[in-house]
């Protein structure tokens, strides 16, 4: 078996190529969807807006209003109070300010965007549209057209920490009419509402008509929101497959790991595509999940490629588990706590420590396994480092708002990694079963091959103890028979007492000895009253010739499965015995056959009675088959008979019409030897 495991795993590692490449090709694939993202846009007709005069407003809170304030739209404030400033454009953040809190005044700022004339369209289809691959804060954001709002992050209802961050924006403009302004030129303003000393990011934005921005706008949220959740979707169902497999295998804990690791990667993403709607769960408790997700999922990945491969890092493991599960204490949503929004880069700076010892290790041990998917799994593993770098970098504003969160899309090549090892698994699964298989169908014909020549030799032996049995048997008849009257006629013809009546009457007994011994081999389907007509017929001649009258008074009996032709003979053996001594010794007119059924407690028996109008039996009753108790070798013989086949007989008198009547009694199941 060993030889058929090996064999196995050779020819499902060959088989792991051409997964090896499609997981390949689909990281490049991604890739170029992502490098090509970038530039955002689709045709050069929209405006890109790389500039803005930056407004803060002091006190203001966190609704957006209605219209804009006077003193923001106002053209005629200092120049001092607009700030030019290019996009896309960050403020820094720190890790936790000084009273910082969702429930304190929050810190607003103005972007003032201008749209040219020329990009100012009269149809519907050409109405222009402000398109914002992506802002930034723990707040919201508001977008005004002409002084209208005509966009709010937290119009229905959002949350602020875990907002829509990571949807691109799109923000058609509404009529002029509606906006309240008759001017042909239309003022962009853009309200960022952030809690204090968090900062916020905002990319390059463009302004253009809804057609020219629309396949940017598709393609940039297909790659930021329904790519994630794709790949989310089938991590976690490919996670309830293998906990399903578990749930039949629990000594197979990898499957379990792959489960748990599916499961937190799936909560890490829920954030990135979250909308403008409520959350379905507090949003302290939420910001929990997402944040302690991500460091959970990189313990799991862990213990999941060490035993996979056959490995044990208990102290590593040990290690990655305590510092998470600080994390996730530390992080507790408690009111003596920091708030999660505030000590967020500090808990994102611990998964990335967790990230890089986690990656570093767990890359070591899938390259030593010196497996194709092994080492894909390594590469993609350390794409994490870069990945979470970049990450990191861009939360906490270091890159500008226009980049992409990479760190979902590698696990787009970690996924694919991990449906390569399954495929080589299941693959070698089949091989090794095939292979076990054709070995023991190699084994079972060998086998049978042996069987069949041992069931000839036995049944060759078999078939020789039966003839030699059946031949010690008809000998012994032969001799106990038909030898002994002849023997007995030699020696009366010798002594000159045999007379011509004599002699035809021990020929004739000679004879009818003969044909019983023949009637029994006959017999072979376990019917009594076959037996019994066999008898009728050899011996009614001879009873009628004595001047006997022979009644036959028989019913239907169950059959006997243990008559075989030796108990047949001795059945027909004693019943000629009775019948010949009734002949001679009672000098009875009539004699009556018949049988019935014994019911009983147990399990029965079949009777057959003999009785006659003679003489009664001057003798000791027989009963229940004791030689010992009989008198006459005759007699003693039936005896015998009886206790031989497990039987039972007795002889007694009759009252009424008969004076004798012998009762045999043959069990209906096989004697105990």
């Amino acid at each position: 078996m060993a030889s058929c495991r090996s064999e196995a795993l050779r020819h499902g590692h060959g088989h792991a190529w051409p997964w090896v490449l499609a997981c390949a090709c689909l990281w490049l694939l991604s890739a170029v969807l992502v490098l090509g993202a970038i530039p955002a846009v689709a045709s050069p007709t929209p405006w890109r807006v790389d500039q803005a005069r930056l407004l803060t407003e002091p006190g203001a809170g966190w609704d957006a209003p209605a219209r804009v304030p006077a003193g923001v739209l106002d053209a005629t404030a200092p120049e001092a109070a607009h700030e030019p400033v290019a996009l896309p454009h960050a403020r820094p953040r720190s890790v936790a300010a000084q009273g910082g809190s969702l429930l304190a005044p929050p810190e607003v700022v103005w972007y003032r965007l201008a749209l040219p004339p020329a990009l100012q369209g009269t149809g519907s289809q050409d109405k222009p549209t402000l398109y914002l691959p992506r802002w930034q804060t723990i707040g919201n954001v508001a977008v005004y057209v002409n002084g209208a709002l005509a966009y709010n992050s937290s119009g229905n209802g959002g949350s602020r920490v875990w907002n829509s961050f990571n949807r691109p924006l799109w923000v058609p403009f509404p009529p002029q009419d509606q906006a309240g302004n008759t001017d042909p030129s239309q003022i962009v303003l853009l309200r960022m509402a952030s809690q204090a000393g968090v900062g916020g990011a905002v990319s390059t934005a463009w302004i253009g008509p809804a057609q020219a921005l629309q396949g940017s706008y598709r393609l940039r949220t297909w790659l930021q929101v329904d790519l994630l959740a794709i790949v989310s979707a089938v991590y976690v169902a490919l996670g309830l497959m293998a906990l399903a497999v578990w749930c039949v295998r629990r000594r197979d804990t990898p499957y379990l790991l792959f489960f748990a690791a599916s499961l937190a990667h799936g909560l890490r993403m829920v954030h990135f595509a979250l909308g403008d709607q409520p959350l379905l769960v507090p949003e302290p408790w939420f910001g929990w999940l997402t944040v302690n997700a991500l460091g959970w999922s990189m313990v799991f990945i862990y213990m999941f490629i060490v035993r996979v491969y056959g490995q044990r890092r208990p102290r590593m493991e040990r290690a990655l588990a305590l510092l998470q599960a600080a994390t996730s204490a530390a992080t507790l949503p408690l009111p003596w706590l920091l708030q999660v929004d505030a000590i967020l880069p500090l808990a994102n700076a611990a998964a990335l420590l967790m990230l890089v010892v986690a990656v570093v290790s767990g890359s070591r041990v899938a390259w030593r396994a010196r497996t194709p998917e092994g080492r894909l799994l390594a590469l993609w593993m350390l794409l994490f480092l870069p990945t979470g770098v970049n990450d990191m970098l861009l939360q906490t504003y270091v890159l500008d708002a226009g980049h992409l969160y990479l760190t979902p899309y590698t696990s787009i090549g970690a996924l694919a990694a991990f449906l390569a090892i399954g495929y080589r698994k299941y693959v070698g699964a089949i091989r090794a079963v095939e292979l076990a298989n054709t070995e023991l169908e190699r084994r079972l014909t060998a086998r049978e091959t042996e069987l069949a020549a041992s069931y000839r030799q036995l049944s060759a032996l078999e078939r020789q103890q039966t003839l030699d049995a059946e031949r010690r048997r008809l000998m012994q008849e032969m001799h106990d028979g038909i030898g002994s009257s002849l023997l007995s006629a030699l020696r009366m013809a010798q002594e000159s007492h045999l007379t011509e009546a004599d002699m035809a009457r021990v020929l004739t007994e000679c004879i009818e000895d003969l044909k019983l011994s023949i009637d029994s081999l006959e017999h072979s389907d376990a019917d009594l009253l076959g037996l019994l007509a066999a008898l009728r017929f050899r011996l009614g001649p001879r009873l009628q010739a004595a001047g006997l009258t022979l009644h036959w008074r028989v019913e239907d009996v169950p059959p006997l499965p243990w008559l075989d032709p030796q108990s047949a003979l001795h059945i027909l053996r004693m019943l000629q015995e009775v019948l010949t001594n009734i002949v001679k010794h009672s000098g009875a007119r009539t004699i009556e056959i018949a049988t019935g059924t014994q019911p009983g407690p147990g399990p029965g028996a079949v009777l057959v009675w003999v009785r006659d109008d003679g003489k009664p039996f001057a003798g000791p009753p027989l009963q229940d088959a004791h030689p010992e108790r009989t008198v006459g070798k005759g007699l003693a013989n039936v005896c015998s008979r009886a206790i031989a086949i497990g039987a039972a007989c007795r002889w007694h008198t009759a009252p009424g019409q008969w004076s004798n009547c012998f009762e045999l009694g043959l069990p209906l199941q096989a004697p105990v030897q």
